[in-house]
Formats: C-alpha cells, structure tokens, sequence
C-alpha cells in the first residue's frame, strides 16, 4: 500500500511542480495583462484538478483491494 501512495504523492508532485514552472515562466514572459497567461492558468487549474482526482481514484481502488480494507 505504501508503494502506492508513494507513487501517487510522487506523480502529484511531478505534475504540481511542473505546472508550477510553467506558470511561472509564463508570468516571467507575458505578464499578467495577457489573457494567453490567464488562459495557462486557468488550463494548469484543471490539468491539476484532473490529476489530482484521477490520482486519488487510483489510490482509493489500491486501499479496497488490499489487505488492510479486507476483514
């Protein structure tokens, strides 16, 4: 199990600090008056929302089928 939710908390780290980096460099170069920014921003918002909720699917299925949900 906890290889699981190391693997899971690794993946969500990843895919945070990369679209943290992204965000950032953009900010560097366009600004915040572009609306190109606020569109990557709101695209990193949701690329972390689905992540985020896909990775916790995985991990939740990983918790019922193993040995310390079962009787």
């Amino acid at each position: 199990m906890w290889a699981v939710t190391g693997w899971a908390a690794a993946t969500w780290l990843r895919v945070t600090l990369a679209l943290a980096t992204t965000v950032g460099v953009l900010w560097l170069v366009l600004g915040t008056g572009s609306g190109w920014f606020w569109a990557a921003v709101l695209g990193a918002a949701l690329i972390e929302w689905k992540t985020t909720r896909a990775l916790a699917a995985e991990w939740g299925a990983e918790a019922r089928y193993s040995w310390w949900w079962t009787r």
